[in-house]
């Protein structure tokens, strides 16, 4: 009897545990692939996973009704398709790498960094004045150095002349942006991925689409001066503020460096401005 009993106990407490388990299992998918569909939505990815998605239930009816010519024609893509995948999702892929490291687990385990602003607001309103077109993106948490790599690598200290120098009309690196890391000039002339928002970035021009690209898929905080109207612009988090007024510029950026949560800039910030931002449609 008591045998028995040992038995149900132990039949139900594995019971319970593989049901455990097959919750956690199915909640943790779904979370995968909810965090996914988040990230890619309103980008190429979705429309390529929908036509995998297509791809794959071809596959799998032809292998059920045994149409045998299409059943070999998808075999012979299906080793194809993961790389296929990879080539293609490249920007995605390392968007949603970087939003892991955004999190607040991860943040933990980091040092805040401290920012030396003077010499770049100084630039910036400088640029703003002679309606100098320009992009500077202050690294914070997400490392560029991918991209610094490819561009015209620098490693100077962060000076206002230096700066104005490089975005000064006809020079050889004016048309591309300036990496700053770890308080130094780290590159220029260097060129970011173009938001694909379609929503968002169809009226804007290439480099306030780029800087909002950036934003998209790194924590960086990007400075953009329009040639055409002199005003200044910043893109953090995927978001685009606009217009900044110059005396406000160095508050904000402090704001959005040290933030540690994403911030809505379609909502007036009481402490920072009087005004809600144009919408991002205007930026030309």
């Amino acid at each position: 009897m008591e045998l028995d009993n040992l038995k149900n106990l132990f039949y139900l407490d594995f019971y319970n545990i593989s049901f455990l388990r097959t919750f956690i299992d199915i909640f943790l998918v779904s979370v995968i692939f909810y965090f996914l569909y988040i990230t890619l939505r309103k980008t190429r990815a979705l429309q390529l996973f929908i036509g995998l998605g297509v791809i794959l239930l071809l596959g799998a009816i032809s292998s059920y009704y045994e149409l045998e010519l299409l059943d070999w024609l998808i075999d012979s893509f299906r080793p194809a398709l993961l790389f296929l995948v990879i080539v293609l999702l490249q920007p995605e892929l390392r968007r949603v790498f970087s939003d892991l490291t955004k999190s607040k687990l991860i943040k933990i385990f980091l040092m805040k960094p401290n920012f030396e602003l003077d010499e770049i607001v100084d630039a910036v309103k400088t640029m703003a004045n002679s309606k100098t077109g320009a992009i500077i993106a202050i690294t914070k948490d997400i490392s560029l150095r991918d991209i610094v790599e490819r561009s015209v690598q620098i490693d100077a200290i962060i000076s206002s002349s230096l700066l104005l120098t490089i975005f000064k009309k006809n020079s050889p690196l004016h048309d591309g942006a300036v990496i700053i890391e770890q308080n130094r000039i780290a590159s220029a002339s260097s060129y970011f991925p173009l938001s694909d928002n379609l929503d968002r970035a169809a009226t804007m021009g290439a480099r306030h689409r780029s800087a909002l690209g950036l934003s998209e898929e790194t924590d960086a905080v990007i400075i953009v001066t329009s040639e055409e109207r002199g005003e200044i612009s910043i893109c953090f988090n995927g978001e685009m503020i606009h217009p900044i007024k110059p005396f406000e510029l160095k508050t904000m950026l402090l704001t959005y460096l040290q933030a540690r949560i994403k911030i809505n800039p379609n909502s007036p910030h009481e402490d920072l401005r009087n005004q809600t931002p144009k919408k991002v449609e205007e930026v030309v």
